[in-house]
């Protein structure tokens, strides 16, 4: 037991209880402060001021949204089609007329001539000769004007339909009769035809020369070179070459492709930026306003108004808005993204984007609405969220994005009511404002933003009254467990204190034993050298002096 003792000792000898004491006297400072924070934002849950914020809030938040999607919900196909409105009837003779009035068809066309004189004219579509004096020369439009024409993607790409048409690659001279019996049809779809219906044609000439042969009043020669240009047009036709006609044709397709497709991918381009530009303009500045606004609030409110308060507050304005800059340019990026997969969708399914008039609006909004969700469920601040929190946050995301959908609706319905001929105040609602379309359509974006702002804070305030239950019951359990931590911390900073008292204690006594244990020792020495009989050459008078002042 002694020597149990004595090893206790010597490590609590070597124990720093100052260095423990201190440790956990500074744990105890640190709990006590996050007991602090966890009451202060329980407090804060649910507070009525913050409800009638997210409102305003989320009605600004709204119509900027509003106005970013309207202003930037125009397709590449829809644009076109506004700056083009002879084609708004479709393919007609005049169209038609015009491609082949043009200088680029003119010259070629003249060039043909001039081959043909020089004797060295090919048909692209035969591989013969083309004669001067024994074949007239067409020059045929490989992919036809009409096919052109009614390709959407040619739109996406800006290019009219004569641009296309008429270059080189496409323009291949051919003898009459083939070009003729082509017509608007494809090479692929001529080589089907002739060949299925050779033997139509080839009974048709039989026809027609059995006619020539019941003409009494025609001479045989007559006849004859009749009946011959019968069988030279029908030959022209069916010598027509498959190979030679889908080279023809996959050099024009590859050609007229490449120019739509660069058109495209550049247009889409420029549309995106201009788009993204757009919807950060309109954004920032709607919410500098509501900035502005606020900060004018608050200076109303303060009961010493000065210039020097104004200042103050503008420049609180200025800085909140400042401060949101990062999501002004997430807003336009996504825009952006959302202009990009618009023209993609266009481009590769054809004319989908067309059949909904709000297709892009809300394309770009539901592309809004996932961004955000995904950057909520990616930000590691919510990792150690509770997952029920989680899903009524998402929901909340959701939720603003399903309200600003039907705002798209109803805005449209609400300036229709007010543009109406039956609405007495209709040319005041149809005055255009440069940029942002008309006092009708601004209208109709402010109430539909007005009503989904307000729905859709209704909405939000459920999820969040259920967020903050949530919260608040989480946050108790917080307050209570810190409580028990101090609690904890205290018990062990009284076991540290009354350990030190004792270990304190322990050592003082230890050193009052000592010092008994030595005086003890000295004494003993000078009883022994007092007592121990000695010579008196060794012991003088001298010594025995010394030894008395020793014991004194």
């Amino acid at each position: 037991m002694a020597n149990e003792n004595v090893l206790q000792n010597e490590a609590i000898k070597d124990f720093d209880f100052e260095a423990m004491e201190d440790l956990i006297s500074q744990q105890l400072e640190d709990q006590i402060a996050d007991l602090d924070l966890a009451e202060e934002d329980r407090a804060k849950i649910g507070n009525p001021d913050s409800l009638g914020k997210t409102i305003f809030d989320e009605v600004v938040r709204q119509f900027g949204n509003q106005v970013g999607l309207d202003i930037t919900s125009g397709t590449l196909t829809q644009q076109y089609d506004k700056s083009h409105p002879e084609e708004a009837g479709g393919y007609n003779k005049a169209i038609a007329d015009d491609i082949v009035q043009r200088g680029e068809y003119k010259d070629a066309s003249k060039a043909m001539k001039e081959k043909q004189q020089a004797g060295n004219l090919k048909d692209e579509y035969t591989g013969k000769k083309l004669q001067l004096g024994e074949d007239k020369a067409n020059l045929d439009h490989v992919v036809p004007r009409k096919e052109i024409f009614e390709d959407y993607r040619r739109k996406l790409s800006g290019v009219e339909t004569a641009d296309l048409a008429n270059k080189v690659e496409n323009l291949a001279p051919t003898n009459e009769s083939l070009n003729k019996s082509k017509g608007a049809k494809s090479n692929t779809e001529q080589i089907e035809y002739l060949k299925e219906n050779r033997q139509n044609l080839l009974d048709s000439a039989e026809k027609s020369k059995q006619k020539i042969d019941a003409i009494d009043k025609m001479s045989d020669l007559d006849k004859r070179l009749a009946k011959e240009k019968i069988d030279k047009r029908t030959q022209d036709k069916l010598s027509a070459n498959e190979n030679l006609m889908k080279n023809v044709d996959d050099k024009a397709r590859k050609a007229i492709n490449k120019d739509v497709r660069n058109g495209a991918i550049k247009n889409t381009a420029k549309e995106a930026g201009k788009n993204a530009m757009k919807a950060m303009a309109s954004a920032a500045l709607l919410d500098l306003l509501k900035e502005v606004i606020q900060g004018l609030v608050r200076f109303f409110r303060t009961k010493a108004k000065s210039f020097k308060t104004f200042l103050a507050e503008m420049k609180g304005s200025i800085k909140a808005f400042l401060s949101k800059v990062t999501n002004f340019i997430r807003g336009g990026a996504t825009n952006a993204f959302g202009t990009v997969t618009t023209e993609i969708i266009e481009y590769v399914f054809g004319p989908i984007v067309g059949m909904f008039k709000h297709f892009t609006s809300m394309l770009k909004q539901g592309i809004s609405t996932f961004v955000d969700a995904i950057k909520f469920l990616m930000d590691k601040r919510n990792r150690n969220m509770p997952f029920s929190i989680k899903v009524a946050q998402v929901g909340k995301i959701v939720t603003v994005g399903s309200a600003a959908a039907g705002a798209i609706f109803l805005g449209e319905a609400i300036e229709k009511a007010l543009i109406s001929p039956t609405n007495p105040l209709s040319a005041i609602f149809n005055v255009k404002i440069p940029l942002l379309g008309t006092i009708g359509n601004l209208t109709g974006l402010f109430l539909a933003s007005l009503i989904s702002g307000v729905i859709g804070a209704i909405a939000m305030n459920l999820i969040d009254k259920f967020i903050g239950n949530k919260l608040k019951e989480d946050s108790s359990k917080k307050i209570i467990d810190k409580q028990n931590e101090i609690l904890n911390l205290q018990e062990q900073q009284i076991a540290v204190v009354t350990q030190v008292g004792e270990f304190r204690k322990n050592k003082v006594l230890n050193n009052i034993d000592s010092r008994h244990k030595e005086a003890n020792e000295i004494s003993k020495d000078i009883l022994d050298n007092i007592f121990t009989p000695v010579s008196e050459s060794e012991y003088s008078f001298e010594d025995m002096q010394a030894d008395l002042d020793s014991l004194l």
